[in-house]
């Protein structure tokens, strides 16, 4: 599911395909994809979303920036905030090829559409104006994990508290764009057990942590940056490049440990009992 990597990479291929010319025209084939303000639930729908896509497009598309896992893409004195939601992403065809499947809005520009692509429904955009645009990304977000890392005594002070550490890197409130997969690869690649409690981690394990993460979030951007995005939620035969993730039963990559799982706040954790002790 898409996380901060994932919302890199999405906003790097629209700067790709889109930016610096004009669109020709936008096509809305679900109306729920447009929303008032940043939600999960199709019931949001925007009055008239169709009529504020096609009011972006007296203006070109520029460069999206991000914080977390939303995006921002200005047009003009207008922007799109944009979340991706447990399924949504951006791929690119040629005019003439078959509409993928679960399209939700296409952006054409010559022999090709733009089209954004979200299986769940929980994805979605909202026109916003540009003075609004980082205030909209930040609205409850705390810093962003990757551009605005931080160290091992700042993530110790963003973080404190009993609940488990696995847990609280997930708590985009304090730090944003880690989801269930990076969080799990990093504390991997920190050897802390996830169930740990925050509370009880030592300032060597805090410093360690904070290395990590920047590290394994741009692991994941440069391995998926040369392609389409493909999600291991999506079926069929997908690679999977993690340590740890969707892994149980198989070997450590580090100790031949089979890794386990356990249950935290609903979500699946993956980690080596072994390295991880």
């Amino acid at each position: 599911m898409p996380e901060l990597p994932e919302a890199e990479i999405a906003g790097r291929q629209l700067h790709r395909w889109l930016s610096g010319q004009p669109v020709e025209r936008v096509e809305l084939l679900d109306t729920a994809a447009v929303r008032r303000e940043l939600s999960t639930k199709p019931s949001m729908a925007a009055a008239k979303g169709r009529d504020l896509l096609n009011g972006l497009l007296g203006a070109a598309p520029e460069r999206p920036v991000r914080h977390g896992k939303r995006l921002g893409w200005p047009w003009g004195d207008k922007a799109l905030l944009v979340h991706l939601g447990m399924s949504g992403k951006f791929v690119q065809r040629r005019i003439d090829e078959e509409r993928p499947a679960f399209a939700r809005i296409g952006w054409f520009r010559g022999e090709h559409v733009v089209w954004f692509v979200d299986q769940r429904r929980f994805a979605c955009v909202v026109v916003v104006d540009r003075a609004d645009l980082d205030a909209g990304m930040r609205d409850g977000h705390g810093p962003d994990a990757l551009d605005e890392a931080l160290d091992g005594p700042g993530l110790k002070a963003a973080l404190k508290g009993k609940r488990a550490i696995k847990v609280a890197l997930m708590d985009q409130a304090k730090l944003a764009g880690i989801g269930n997969i990076q969080a799990a690869e990093a504390l991997f690649k920190a050897r802390i057990d996830p169930r740990t409690a925050c509370s009880a981690l030592t300032d060597r394990q805090w410093d360690e942590l904070a290395r990590v993460i920047p590290i394994q979030l741009q692991e994941v951007i440069d391995g998926e940056d040369a392609g389409e995005i493909v999600y291991m939620t999506e079926g069929g035969e997908v690679d999977n490049p993690f340590a740890v993730y969707k892994r149980e039963g198989e070997e450590c990559p580090v100790c031949a440990t089979p890794i386990a799982t356990i249950e935290q706040t609903g979500r699946t954790t993956y980690f080596c009992p072994q390295c991880q002790r």
